[in-house]
């Protein structure tokens, strides 16, 4: 890799659904401005869910433009947004295979895509390090997989672990062990990966991080009302406890990562403002054409805005450092 040895460059990436091609087209939106791959300038990556595939995408040297496209393909195939009579159906499928417990949508599809994305190859044959959030449902214990801890295990399987999100997705079984979304202990996964990568943080005199939230859902619920029945309960809790999470964590790496190094930055790219009339994209689910591409449109928008920044032009070495 060509990258100075003083330096440590962190990339995190929230979780969040088919939200991950917003993040993917930030990324992208780098690139296309002379920015290289981030298997060839970032030392690790930390993810999330879907940020966790996009994590282990690019950690097994693909460019974040193949991953939008990834995103963009596979994303309906994952989560089929079916209209007409065809939706009515799917509808009544997706309830079914809720009161049995077996998550919303079916995990073959997703299993899939990760498998036409990864094959065969094992955590061991990334090229760069990342640490994947998920929970071990079998051990009640969370989780984080590494290249180091889990060589044997297939990158594959880890897409899967960190994106069966509870209600959309079933667990997913790694040897005798069952596991699920990650985000229900760290959907912003910024600390996670500093404090896995101390070791190698105290041999470098600067520390550059760049956190990549997805979009959150626009002035909360103020125009819903508070919620009537179970399911409401449940989306508001999930939502509060994944945005709550991406706050604290957001707190928490400013105050944590100027002690870190003898030079620190930390570029935290937020989620766009859609207003409520375009909120379809924020839903985790929502794949539409329309929700696909105003994701897309909105993360290379953010891209050339944050790209007039320094920090970001320093993270992606556009500019020398100071």
């Amino acid at each position: 890799m060509n990258r100075l040895d003083t330096v440590f460059r962190l990339l995190s990436l929230d979780g969040g659904g088919i939200k991950a091609l917003y993040s993917a087209s930030v990324l992208a939106g780098f690139e296309r401005a002379g920015g290289p791959r981030c298997s060839d300038h970032v030392h690790w990556i930390s993810g999330t869910s879907s940020g966790g595939i996009l994590a282990l995408g690019l950690a097994s040297g693909k460019s974040a433009e193949e991953l939008v496209g990834f995103f963009d393909a596979f994303g309906p195939r994952i989560f089929p947004n079916e209209r007409g009579w065809l939706g009515a159906v799917q509808q009544a499928r997706h309830l079914l295979r809720q009161i049995a417990l077996k998550g919303r949508y079916e995990p073959r599809n997703l299993r899939h895509a990760v498998d036409e994305l990864f094959g065969e190859r094992t955590m061991a044959e990334l090229e760069i390090d990342v640490s994947i959030a998920s929970v071990n449902l079998s051990s009640g214990e969370p989780v984080v997989f590494t290249r180091q801890d889990h060589p044997a295990v297939r990158i594959a399987d880890v897409a899967m672990a960190t994106s069966a999100t509870p209600g959309y997705l079933p667990p997913h079984r790694i040897g005798s062990d069952w596991f699920a979304d990650g985000g229900l202990w760290v959907n912003s996964p910024t600390l996670c990966g500093l404090i896995l990568a101390m070791p190698i943080l105290r041999e470098r005199d600067r520390l550059e991080v760049m956190s990549i939230g997805t979009v959150e859902r626009p002035e909360g619920y103020r125009t819903a009302g508070p919620p009537q029945n179970l399911p409401q309960w449940i989306q508001r809790m999930l939502h509060a406890s994944t945005y709550g999470q991406a706050a604290l964590t957001h707190d928490a790496v400013n105050a944590v990562v100027p002690h870190l190094a003898s030079q620190t930055a930390y570029i935290r790219i937020p989620p766009p403002e859609f207003s409520w009339t375009r909120s379809g994209p924020v839903r985790m689910d929502t794949t539409t054409a329309q929700a696909r591409t105003e994701l897309r449109e909105q993360g290379m928008l953010m891209a050339q805005k944050f790209l007039e920044t320094a920090a970001v032009r320093r993270y992606l070495s556009l500019e020398e450092h100071a």
